[in-house]
Protein backbone atom coordinates (compact mmCIF):
# COMPACT_ATOMS: atom_id res chain seq x y z
CA UNK A 1 0.00 0.00 0.00
CA UNK A 2 1.04 3.55 -0.69
CA UNK A 3 0.14 6.82 0.99
CA UNK A 4 -2.07 9.48 -0.59
CA UNK A 5 -1.72 13.03 0.73
CA UNK A 6 -5.01 14.92 0.72
CA UNK A 7 -5.20 18.70 1.15
CA UNK A 8 -8.74 19.95 1.74
CA UNK A 9 -9.42 23.61 0.90
CA UNK A 10 -13.09 24.50 1.28
CA UNK A 11 -16.68 23.58 1.89
CA UNK A 12 -19.35 24.95 -0.46
CA UNK A 13 -23.14 24.76 -0.30
CA UNK A 14 -25.11 22.88 -2.93
CA UNK A 15 -28.70 23.00 -1.72
CA UNK A 16 -31.01 20.97 -3.95
CA UNK A 17 -34.64 21.92 -4.10
CA UNK A 18 -37.64 20.20 -5.57
CA UNK A 19 -39.71 17.20 -4.53
CA UNK A 20 -36.89 15.96 -2.29
CA UNK A 21 -35.03 19.01 -0.96
CA UNK A 22 -31.55 18.06 0.20
CA UNK A 23 -28.65 19.92 1.72
CA UNK A 24 -25.38 18.75 0.24
CA UNK A 25 -21.96 20.24 0.95
CA UNK A 26 -19.25 20.08 -1.70
CA UNK A 27 -15.72 19.60 -0.41
CA UNK A 28 -12.85 20.92 -2.55
CA UNK A 29 -9.51 19.10 -2.24
CA UNK A 30 -6.24 18.18 -3.94
CA UNK A 31 -4.44 14.86 -3.66
CA UNK A 32 -0.91 13.63 -4.37
CA UNK A 33 -0.59 9.88 -4.95
CA UNK A 34 2.38 7.96 -6.36
CA UNK A 35 3.88 11.09 -7.88
CA UNK A 36 0.66 12.20 -9.57
CA UNK A 37 -1.01 15.42 -8.43
CA UNK A 38 -4.78 15.75 -8.86
CA UNK A 39 -6.19 19.20 -8.14
CA UNK A 40 -9.62 20.73 -7.65
CA UNK A 41 -11.43 17.47 -6.96
CA UNK A 42 -14.89 17.56 -5.39
CA UNK A 43 -16.71 15.28 -3.01
CA UNK A 44 -20.37 15.53 -1.99
CA UNK A 45 -21.31 15.16 1.66
CA UNK A 46 -24.99 14.73 2.38
CA UNK A 47 -26.63 14.52 5.79
CA UNK A 48 -29.21 11.76 5.77
CA UNK A 49 -31.80 11.15 8.47
CA UNK A 50 -31.39 7.75 10.11
CA UNK A 51 -33.26 6.02 12.93
CA UNK A 52 -30.55 6.87 15.47
CA UNK A 53 -29.83 10.43 14.27
CA UNK A 54 -28.05 11.80 11.24
CA UNK A 55 -25.59 9.93 9.04
CA UNK A 56 -23.17 11.24 6.44
CA UNK A 57 -23.12 9.95 2.88
CA UNK A 58 -19.93 10.80 0.98
CA UNK A 59 -19.82 10.53 -2.81
CA UNK A 60 -16.60 10.97 -4.77
CA UNK A 61 -14.76 9.28 -7.61
CA UNK A 62 -11.04 9.08 -6.89
CA UNK A 63 -8.40 8.04 -9.46
CA UNK A 64 -7.28 5.29 -7.01
CA UNK A 65 -8.72 3.19 -4.18
CA UNK A 66 -8.82 4.78 -0.71
CA UNK A 67 -11.24 3.14 1.72
CA UNK A 68 -10.64 5.78 4.42
CA UNK A 69 -11.46 8.80 2.25
CA UNK A 70 -15.12 9.08 3.31
CA UNK A 71 -14.12 9.24 6.98
CA UNK A 72 -11.52 11.92 6.26
CA UNK A 73 -14.01 14.00 4.26
CA UNK A 74 -16.50 13.86 7.15
CA UNK A 75 -13.72 14.76 9.60
CA UNK A 76 -12.89 17.81 7.46
CA UNK A 77 -16.59 18.75 7.29
CA UNK A 78 -16.78 18.63 11.10
CA UNK A 79 -13.50 20.54 11.43
CA UNK A 80 -14.75 23.34 9.20
CA UNK A 81 -18.06 23.64 11.06
CA UNK A 82 -16.29 23.70 14.44
CA UNK A 83 -15.55 26.80 16.54
CA UNK A 84 -12.34 27.59 14.64
CA UNK A 85 -14.18 27.86 11.30
CA UNK A 86 -13.35 30.67 8.91
CA UNK A 87 -16.82 31.38 7.54
CA UNK A 88 -17.79 33.92 4.94
CA UNK A 89 -21.52 34.42 5.15
CA UNK A 90 -23.44 36.34 2.52
CA UNK A 91 -26.62 36.11 4.56
CA UNK A 92 -25.54 37.39 7.94
CA UNK A 93 -22.76 37.69 10.48
CA UNK A 94 -20.03 35.13 11.10
CA UNK A 95 -21.05 32.17 13.14
CA UNK A 96 -24.11 31.21 11.12
CA UNK A 97 -24.12 27.43 11.14
CA UNK A 98 -26.14 26.58 8.04
CA UNK A 99 -23.90 25.24 5.33
CA UNK A 100 -26.43 26.34 2.71
CA UNK A 101 -25.79 30.01 3.46
CA UNK A 102 -22.01 30.04 3.82
CA UNK A 103 -18.84 29.40 1.88
CA UNK A 104 -16.26 28.10 4.31
CA UNK A 105 -12.55 28.03 3.68
CA UNK A 106 -10.08 26.17 5.87
CA UNK A 107 -7.00 24.24 4.85
CA UNK A 108 -6.57 20.79 6.38
CA UNK A 109 -4.43 17.86 5.27
CA UNK A 110 -4.07 14.18 6.00
CA UNK A 111 -2.32 11.09 4.63
CA UNK A 112 -4.28 7.91 3.99
CA UNK A 113 -3.50 4.42 2.76
CA UNK A 114 -4.35 3.97 -0.93
CA UNK A 115 -3.97 1.46 -3.76
CA UNK A 116 -3.82 1.71 -7.53
CA UNK A 117 -6.97 0.84 -9.45
CA UNK A 118 -6.86 -2.68 -10.85
CA UNK A 119 -7.80 -3.15 -14.50
CA UNK A 120 -10.91 -5.19 -15.13
CA UNK A 121 -10.20 -8.81 -15.79
CA UNK A 122 -12.15 -10.66 -18.44
CA UNK A 123 -14.14 -13.64 -17.27
CA UNK A 124 -12.95 -16.85 -18.84
CA UNK A 125 -15.46 -18.21 -21.36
Amino acid sequence: MSKARFVFHGLFPDVRTGARARQIAKVLFDVDFNGEFHSHLLADIELIAAQDGLEFEVRCTLPFICKDFAGAAVQYYQYVLGPQAGKISHSGPKGASLVGHNVMRAQWSTELEADEMQPFEKNPA
